[in-house]
């Protein structure tokens, strides 16, 4: 539970650095795709603080053999997050 726990903290700092780049993107030109993607990070953060809060409060509650599948999800998300954060900054 903690590697999730830790690993959704680290999808929430990557999403924050996205919402920064994007509200400057967005300050610069005021392009809505830029405005779309800083209100898609946003969502994803909300998420992800809410996840590290659910995981925990409720590990007690959770399973053993769903550790597993948690840690993947949140393994996913944060690999797509660094794809997006690298092509953003390029």
């Amino acid at each position: 539970m903690d590697a999730s726990m830790y690993t959704a903290g680290l999808n929430a700092i990557l999403l924050l650095g996205l919402i920064i780049v994007y509200a400057r993107i967005y300050r610069d030109t005021h392009a809505q795709f830029s405005l779309g993607l800083m209100v898609f990070s946003l969502i994803l953060f909300a998420q992800n603080i809410l996840s590290v809060y659910s995981f925990a409060t409720m590990s007690p509650y959770v399973g053993e053999p769903f550790l597993p599948y948690l840690l993947g999800i949140n393994l996913a998300e944060a690999l797509g997050v660094i794809v997006l954060f690298r092509t953003t900054l390029r």
